[in-house]
């Protein structure tokens, strides 16, 4: 998945995010549904979908404890 698909399922589940939040989480290891590797020129982000998918069913689904 793309940077922009994952912000944008994000905030279909109701979280505010952005591209730089995500790939700031994503290097910070505060998302654990992806990877980010940076480089001199830019940061290179791995989101993986099914992970991700987890991730929004614990959080944001009902009985999940999520929002």
């Amino acid at each position: 998945m793309t940077t922009e698909e994952t912000v944008r399922r994000l905030r279909e589940v109701g979280m505010k995010t952005s591209r730089e939040t995500l790939r700031e989480g994503l290097a910070q290891r505060v998302f654990p549904f992806g990877d980010c590797v940076l480089t001199d020129k830019s940061p290179v982000c791995y989101i993986y979908r099914p992970l991700l998918e987890r991730w929004i069913a614990e959080r944001f689904t009902e009985g999940g404890g999520g929002a």
